[in-house]
């Protein structure tokens, strides 16, 4: 199922995906920075600093875009297990989060505020890619969630 809203108070735009896929291996793709780019579809590569890998607060770093330039990248919110939020080259970016459906269903929601409409499909493109890589690999590290 797939579902679209605007969040009247914060102005911003949700793109939302229904998975038959229980939230924690989702979460573990979502918040592993080394699977950004198999899944972000304007993502090519991601430079963190630090050994830790997985999205935490004050997480900073580079990505490079398909457009070609780098931006560095702070993770500025964190709801372990659920979601995370970020600012891409000092602007707020799409925001993140994995809510269960009961024991064996999620939904990936991603948020955007509203004048990035065109962001949608893009998103829906990540979202679909996100559950493929989790059925597919089981085996994925938690996060720690």
């Amino acid at each position: 199922m797939l579902r679209f809203h605007l969040r009247r108070a914060s102005g911003y735009l949700g793109v939302e995906l229904r998975t038959n896929i229980p939230a924690e291996p989702l979460w573990a793709v979502l918040g592993d920075t080394r699977l950004w780019p198999k899944w972000g579809p304007s993502v090519t590569r991601v430079e963190v600093e630090g050994a830790n890998f997985f999205v935490h607060e004050g997480m900073r770093g580079r990505v490079g875009t398909v457009l070609g330039p780098t931006f560095p990248f702070e993770i500025d919110a964190v709801k372990p297990g659920i979601a995370w939020g970020w600012r891409l080259g000092g602007v707020r970016a799409t925001g993140h989060e994995v809510i269960a459906d009961g024991p064996n269903a999620a939904w990936i929601i991603f948020t955007m505020p509203w004048w990035a409409l065109f962001y949608a499909p893009v998103c829906l493109w990540a979202a679909k890619r996100i559950a493929r890589l989790a059925r597919e690999n089981p085996w994925l590290d938690t996060g720690g969630s």
